[in-house]
């Protein structure tokens, strides 16, 4: 009963401890994951369940890592913010894979990203067709950003000029011209 009084008062401790670390390390990090936040964040979780499971180890040993590895976590997203070059190198840079409808198979190759994989993403971004994605990039955190080609942007996918409302202009007023033939719609100027 000792032993498992003593397991709880630590879980307790070091709960408070983590949540006290992510808090500190804040939400960019845990929004947006990169590789190394990721490892972070694993790192921070094997310490604070070592020190929850193993008796032996002294809590203290467990308070520290898991603090020292939030703060060295901290100082380098205060320093990543601040100089470019590093967030390059612990972050990664974002990479092209799509340009004006044609997969760069050697890139696609090289980040390990299949054909379906790829079309799924695809998908999920409402693209139903290659030719419909003038660019899209692997970001750093593994998701792929899209940009539509202007003739398929929508308002659910981002693009402004087609989400802002017109209005026609005073010297165009639509008119119906019927012809023999067919009708058509077209903007008769007024002077």
């Amino acid at each position: 009963m000792a032993e498992l009084l003593t397991l709880m008062y630590r879980t307790a401790i070091l709960y408070l401890v983590a949540l006290m670390v992510f808090r500190l390390m804040g939400k960019r990090t845990l929004a947006k994951m990169g590789p190394f936040d990721f490892a972070v964040v694993i790192m921070i979780g094997e310490a604070v369940a070592l020190g929850m499971e193993d008796t032996k180890t002294p809590l203290i040993n467990a308070i520290g890592i898991t603090v020292a590895l939030g703060v060295l976590q901290y100082i380098l997203t205060w320093f990543n913010v601040r100089w470019r070059p590093l967030e390059k190198l612990t972050q990664g840079t974002p990479t092209r894979i799509i340009y004006r409808g044609q997969p760069d198979h050697k890139r696609l190759f090289s980040e390990r990203i299949s054909h379906p994989d790829l079309m799924m993403e695809l998908r999920q971004n409402s693209v139903d067709n290659l030719n419909q994605v003038e660019e899209a990039y692997l970001e750093p955190t593994g998701k792929i950003s899209i940009k539509k080609t202007s003739s398929t942007a929508t308002p659910e996918n981002g693009s402004d000029s087609a989400s802002k409302k017109t209005s026609p202009s005073p010297k165009s007023v639509p008119t119906f011209k019927v012809n023999a033939k067919r009708s058509a719609k077209s903007p008769k100027k007024l002077s």
